[in-house]
This record gives structure tokens, sequence and C-alpha cells, in this order.
């Protein structure tokens, strides 16, 4: 027994040193530098459903990027979990980031308000932070902000997007209920609605914003006297759920509009089928697994093969954020820095990722957004989410 434990344990240590495979993509490169890439987003919360699916796409993709081993250095990712995406607890996460120089960028944060609380500490340590998720309007406004980037269309796109479907499309709502979550999100994405609704000829019957709850009673009766055709909802799920089960238990039988907020694979679980059926969401991202371009396919394979699941809501974005610090990366060559990475990033032209071709916006008045801002819009049809279109394709503007 002893004789074969012993060459047991010398065939494990002739494992463990043969185990490096000198970049041939079986693992990092040990002789090469190591710079990290950060992310900043609730990855165990309420809110996770939103948020893991980039995590695990932006993690694919450094795998990828150092296995294939062109790169002159290794990526380190170091996400950090910023439970209930609560803006008053991103700043030490920031700082973790920050203080640690092997960091030359960030994926995120994902939400608007945790966001815009770390923006002035990444933007004094010329740290490049490029969401793929956070959509309020003016996280971009004034230009404050040159080292913080936006992946996809903002609330300025999507909200409407919603008002239009709403008013111009198929439910032609002329009376609409406008409610938000009293979130920086849900809140910009409310406002703007109400201002489009009134723009494009409807009516707003009632406007309130409901902090998170279980029981929306209040709001759900006073949706059964004021009798819009259309609620359009301005926040995040869980919330969303509880409200469409809700409404529909008190017989509120309005068409249920809400954003990407909502476009969680636990929306009609928590719903129900029944209560979610019908509900229209926008949404700035791609459904990589509807897509018939041969990249998308690809990483919906690597995706599954990886994760043992389908990539849900902004995972491709995050892809493609993940592979823009890739590029900005490679390009630095060995000397990579964060005032190097933040120049390749601001300088990116007509890079092609899976969900567009990117390219920035130089206008201060909205800075660094992507050019390209589609907004698709997706229905729940026979209990599940499924992708109708571009919403220029759908009501054209």
């Amino acid at each position: 027994m002893r004789i074969a434990a012993a060459l047991v344990a010398l065939t494990l240590v002739a494992a463990a040193c043969g185990g490096d495979d000198g970049g041939t993509g079986q693992g990092p490169d040990s002789s090469k530098k190591t710079v990290k890439i950060g992310f900043i987003g609730d990855l165990t919360g309420a809110n996770s459903a939103l948020v893991v699916p980039g995590r695990n796409a932006a993690q694919l993709a450094f795998e990828q990027a150092n296995q294939k081993g062109d790169l002159k250095v290794t990526i380190e990712f170091v996400p950090l979990d910023n439970k209930e995406a609560d803006p008053s607890k991103a700043p030490p996460l920031a700082q973790q980031l920050i203080g640690d120089q092997a960091v030359v960028g960030v994926i995120g944060p994902a939400f608007s308000g945790e966001t815009s609380a770390v923006q002035p500490l990444f933007a004094q340590a010329g740290l490049t932070h490029v969401t793929q998720s956070a959509t309020r309007a003016d996280l971009t406004a004034g230009g404050k902000f040159p080292t913080f980037f936006r992946s996809v269309g903002g609330d300025t796109d999507q909200a409407e997007a919603a008002a239009r479907i709403a008013v111009k499309g198929a439910p032609k709502c002329d009376t609409v209920a406008v409610i938000d979550d009293k979130s920086a999100y849900g809140k910009g994405y409310a406002d703007i609605v109400d201002a489009k609704v009134k723009e494009y000829g409807g009516r707003v019957v009632t406007r309130e914003s409901v902090a998170p709850t279980t029981d929306y009673t209040s709001l759900v009766d006073t949706l059964r006297s004021s009798s819009p055709k259309c609620v359009v909802y301005g926040g995040y799920q869980p919330q969303s759920s509880i409200l469409i089960k809700q409404m529909r238990q008190k017989n509120v039988a309005a068409q249920f509009i809400s954003g990407d907020g909502t476009k969680s694979t636990k929306y009609i679980p928590e719903a129900g089928a029944s209560n979610a059926e019908g509900t229209l969401m926008t949404c700035p991202c791609l459904d990589a697994n509807v897509s018939d371009e041969a990249e998308a396919k690809q990483f919906v394979t690597d995706y599954k093969a990886k994760f043992n699941t389908d990539p849900d809501i902004y995972a491709p974005e995050a892809y493609d954020v993940a592979q823009i610090f890739i590029k900005a990366i490679g390009d630095c060559g060995t000397d990579v820095t964060r005032a190097c990475v933040l120049d390749k990033i601001t300088n990116l032209k007509d890079f092609k990722g899976l969900t567009k071709t990117f390219n920035w916006t130089t206008d201060k008045e909205a800075l660094h957004e992507v050019t390209d801002k589609g907004v698709n819009i997706y229905s729940v049809k026979e209990g599940k989410i499924v992708l109708d279109g571009n919403v220029n394709d759908i009501v054209p503007a």
C-alpha cells in the first residue's frame, strides 16, 4: 500500500510540474505580465439574473483570449459583487479596483445608480469603464466623465420606443399609466416615457413613483379607477413580476410594457405564465440565441459549453465590451497602462462586435455613447420571452 501510494504521489507531482503549458491555450503563461479587468454588478442579489450572464460572458472572452496566446500579457478577470446594486456600496468596490495598479479597465457597473456613484472616482483615477447595461440618459451628459463609455442605447432611446409602441403600435393606447420604482434607472425611463406619450398624442392618466414592495394594492386600485389601456413600468424584476401579477388578480387588463430591467429569466416564473403573457419589453440588447450570424452562433455554443445554460440578457453586450478591452490591451503591446487603454478605447473605430459595430459619440452633451443604438422589442408568448424585432421595423418613427 505504501509503495502504491508513493507511486501515485510521484505521478501527481509530475503532472503538476508539467501543468504549465507555456501559453498554449490551457492556462495563463506565467512568463507574461498580468493585467486585470474588473467588473462591478449585483452577482448574488435580487437583480443578479440581469448581471450574471454578462459576468459569465466577459469571463469567457478573457479565458479565450488567454488561451489563444497572442497577447503580450495575461488578462486576469476580477468580478466584484455589489449585492442589490446599492449605489452607496459601489464606491468602496471602485476604490478596491483603483488601488490595484494592475487593473487597467472595468466592465460596468451594470446598473445606473451604482454607475453614477463611481464615475467621478474612475475619472480621477484615469480608469476606463465601459458599461454593458447602465442606460440612464444623464450618465453621458455634459462630457464630465471621459473615462466612461456606454455600449448600448440609453433610456432616451428605449423609453421613446416604449412610448411609440404604446401609442402608435398595435396597442394603440390613447390612455397610459406611467409607473416607476423610484430607482435612478426606473424614474429616468418613466420620465421620458411620460413626455413622449404626450408628444405622440396619448394621455397620461396616472403617473406614480412607488418604491419596491410586495404589496401594490393601492397602486392597482388607482389603475382600476383610471382604467389606462397601457401601463408602462420603469423598474426591475422582481417588482415587475409582483406588479403584473397583482394587476391581473384584480382584473386590470391593460397592456403591460416595461424596459430591459424586466427582461429577466425570472420574470415569467415569478409573475405566473398567464399573468405575464402578452407583456412587451424594450431592450437595447441582442438575443444571441436567435441570431443568424455565425459569430453569435459560436458565442452561444461556447457559452452553453462552459456554463450549461443559454446566454441571457446583456451577455452578448458584455462579451463585446470584453473584446473591446482585449483589442485595446493587444494594441498597447507590452506597455499596457491605464492611459494607453483609455486612449485606445477612446479612439476605437468601426469595431465589429456580436451586437453591433462600435463607434463612440464625441459630442459632450452625450459623450462616449455607442452610435448604433438599436432598440429591440420583446414579448411574452406562450410562456417564453421572444424577439419581435427592432422598434423601427415594427413602428417606424
